[in-house]
């Protein structure tokens, strides 16, 4: 339980830093263009100006999450939908999905390939059709639907992780939560 509840804590911080690294390179980026457009890109003092960015933006790059942490954030809030679903709380459900969603987003703007697997595609596609079908599924309560979209949305994973060289990696339905300080049913007022 304690190593749940650290691994919880050390998602939970990942996430935060996630963000902050993701503005921090979304502003380096802005000062970069800027860098080049206000100074017509010429002069000494723009040039010295846009390596110094230009280090700054690769050094924060260097700093910023990779694929395997991206799909342990996407495999944390797949456990958490599953067990929202099965309690019947449709509004966690939505959240987590929604979670999950933002999640591949990100993923897409990686460009990562693995061994001529395009995973901006994958993400795209699954984002279409698998995550598409389970918000249907959530927004109509129909635990039966929502277990049908859930399957083949870990089908679809494991598919990409075979496709990819990572047979290795097989993603099932959770049988225990991976958050144990979450409350998944809804409270009566």
């Amino acid at each position: 339980m304690k190593a749940r509840a650290f691994l919880s804590g050390v998602l939970i911080l990942f996430g935060i830093l996630i963000a902050v690294l993701f503005f921090r390179v979304l502003s380096l980026e802005w000062r970069l263009r800027e860098a080049g457009t206000a100074n017509g890109g010429g002069g000494a003092a723009s040039q010295a100006s846009l390596k110094r960015v230009e280090t700054e933006l690769a050094a924060v790059k260097e700093l910023a999450p990779g694929l395997g942490e991206y799909m342990t954030t996407i495999q944390l809030h797949a456990g958490k939908l599953w067990f929202a679903a099965k309690a019947a709380n449709w509004d966690l459900a939505i959240y987590e999905l929604h979670e999950l969603e933002e999640t591949m987003e990100a993923v897409k703007k990686l460009n990562a390939e693995k061994n001529g697997v395009k995973i901006s595609g994958v993400m795209d596609a699954v984002l279409r059709t698998q995550i598409a079908q389970l918000e249907q599924a959530i927004k109509r309560t129909n635990p039966g639907e929502f277990q049908k979209a859930y399957d083949e949305t870990l089908s679809a994973c494991n598919g990409c992780h075979n496709e990819s060289g990572h047979k290795f990696i097989q993603i099932i339905r959770p049988t225990v939560p991976a958050v144990t300080n979450q409350k998944w049913q809804i409270s009566d007022k």
